[in-house]
């Protein structure tokens, strides 16, 4: 009984401390009604000083800082609105257009740099295997790449492609070791190759103890690998045929770190694909279900009579 009247006070408490924190902001937005912007600032001052600003605090303040002309403050508190509630966006109908305008453009500039923090984040506890951490943050990450402002941009659809792949190979490893592979964090995945190697490179089989499991290895799925056209100079160029490869070096975000020509096909197509690379994306290679930097080499097959030109993946 004892303990069910403390808890009960304890709620009271926590009530009162929420409605005394709500206080200062219905005050500041009444102030703010009344064009004392000045006091309002000053109302929600305690807010600040608590530390108990609500985005709604700050949405206030920045209304009020506009009124007043501050645009450079009101910039900045706008700002820190966004990186405090990437998601918040106002409920009320009739703000200040000029307060709208800014607080759109402050949320497109910001949240490709916010999402893709979220990602790295998130990608970081996948690595050190806190499963729980990281769905939550790939799946805040999926959330931001949904809003309107970046759903249908270049880095919305990497992230949500890089976002969706983590939380598919977080579901299909629930429990990993709890220590880091010591092996290098680099492989090689050949597109003729259908095997990958039980051990890490240079080190004996014999040492590893009977018991130690071969590591599983998954080499880069493509999610967008666009080989550019070829098209052939002059007559001579077209009746003949070329082959050539080119070997990427994917990293664990999926993007393409590194590309080199390991047998040239044609200097004038060699050129092309290298600068195409740049922009393919990929479910980066796993060891183990854990994301790595790993090779991924392709095949290219120049004939004139065909269209597009193809590659042994």
């Amino acid at each position: 009984m004892r303990g069910a009247i403390v808890a009960l006070a304890l709620l009271i408490v926590a009530a009162g401390s929420m409605h005394a924190a709500d206080e200062p902001l219905e005050e500041a937005k009444a102030l703010y009604a009344a064009a004392s912007f000045e006091d309002a600032l000053v109302a929600l001052g305690k807010l600040d000083a608590s530390g108990a600003a609500t985005p709604a605090a700050l949405e206030c303040k920045v209304l009020c800082l506009l009124a007043l002309g501050r645009t450079a403050q009101a910039q900045a508190t706008t700002a820190a609105l966004v990186e405090a509630s990437p998601t918040y966006r106002p409920t009320e109908t009739d703000l200040s257009p000029r307060y709208l305008t800014l607080f759109i453009e402050t949320r497109r500039k910001m949240l490709p740099g916010i999402a893709k923090q979220l990602y790295a984040d998130a990608r970081d506890q996948f690595r050190a295997k806190d499963m729980a951490k990281a769905r939550a943050g790939f799946q805040a990450v999926l959330a931001l790449a949904e809003d309107p402002l970046l759903r249908d941009t270049p880095d919305g659809g990497d992230l949500r492609t890089l976002a969706s792949g983590f939380l598919d190979l977080a579901a299909a490893t629930p429990s990993l070791p709890t220590a880091l592979p010591t092996a290098p964090s680099t492989a090689s995945s050949t597109a003729s190759s259908s095997t990958m190697p039980d051990a890490a490179p240079g080190v004996p089989n014999a040492a590893a103890p009977a018991t130690a499991r071969a590591p599983v290895m998954t080499p880069p799925v493509p999610i967008r690998q666009v080989l550019p056209r070829w098209s052939p100079p002059n007559l001579a160029t077209a009746r003949r045929e070329y082959s050539g490869v080119v070997r990427v070096t994917v990293g664990v975000d999926g993007h393409v770190s590194k590309a080199i020509i390991e047998r040239p096909s044609h200097p004038l197509y060699d050129a092309l694909v290298l600068e195409a690379a740049r922009t393919w994306l990929y479910t980066p290679g796993t060891r183990s279900g854990q994301p790595i930097e790993m090779d991924k080499v392709l095949e290219l097959q120049l004939k004139s009579s065909s269209w597009p030109p193809t590659t042994n993946r």
